[in-house]
């Protein structure tokens, strides 16, 4: 029974009564600005301060200059189960890592145009933090000259796909520390594809993993971000039933297993 959703009829005798109609018509434009509100979304907009795609215009929230942590949570609070938030074009600045704790896509608009950049101010080791079963999807993470340990993204799920990023690495020496997609030692299922690795001529490695993984790491490539030349995809895993249980394919790259060369 709805109970006439709060409405009050005037009686009969009444026939008008002013109070009473007035009251009912505030009582139906808070109930429409409720259902424009929405307390959920399936597909979330996510505007960067300078994004030039036309969807700007309608996009649900707008990134500033600083930092877009409180932008990006409320976006996430936003989004439904299994929907997406979309990030246009653009520069986006984290001081600390982004916890994303819904199974949802995150999709850009294509890994140099949507840019996930480490603040300067950032003492943070981590850009996005996956914590539950997640798509991440043409989205560039780009880390600034003064990093010193960061990972662009680091799973800690048992499940997720990435698929067309770009990651950026600076000038660092700490290579034992700085690596792209960090896959955390809870182990399970990982997909890593057509993925764009953007580094210095150096040792570090693109991706590392702690823990027992299976699925595949193919079509990925490494470029040097002086020359352009093709550089080998450097990953290493964490025990060799990783290495037996993930597939690996059409990409120049080179495996380890615990820094130990596998091939």
């Amino acid at each position: 029974m709805n109970n006439n959703y709060g409405l009050v009829y005037p009686s009969q005798d009444e026939f008008y009564n002013v109070d009473v109609t007035n009251n009912n018509f505030s009582k139906l434009a808070d109930s429409i600005d409720m259902i424009k509100a929405g307390t959920s979304k399936s597909a979330v907009i996510v505007s960067a301060h300078n994004s030039v795609n036309p969807l700007r215009a309608n996009a649900d929230y707008i990134c500033g200059t600083g930092d877009c942590l409180s932008v990006f949570t409320k976006a996430l609070e936003k989004v439904n189960e299994g929907g997406e938030i979309l990030f246009l074009d653009g520069d986006y600045y984290l001081k600390e890592r982004f916890y994303i704790n819904k199974s949802i896509t995150l999709r850009g608009m294509g890994g140099s145009h949507t840019r996930i950049n480490k603040h300067t101010d950032s003492t943070d080791s981590v850009l996005f933090n996956l914590s539950k079963n997640i798509k991440v999807q043409d989205i560039g993470f780009y880390s600034h000259e003064c990093a010193t340990d960061s990972h662009g993204i680091y799973v800690g799920c048992n499940e997720a796909v990435i698929d067309s990023c770009r990651f950026k690495m600076t000038q660092v020496l700490r290579a034992d520390v700085y690596t792209n997609i960090y896959l955390s030692n809870l182990g399970g299922h990982i997909r890593i594809s057509n993925c764009v690795f953007d580094k210095y001529n150096d040792e570090r490695y693109n991706i590392y993993a702690d823990g027992r993984w299976d699925g595949v790491i193919y079509a990925n490539y490494c470029i040097n971000s002086s020359s352009g030349r093709i550089m080998d995809v450097r990953v290493n895993l964490h025990t060799p039933e990783s290495y037996d249980e993930i597939s690996f394919g059409i990409q120049k790259s080179k495996i380890y297993v615990n820094g130990v060369l596998k091939g």
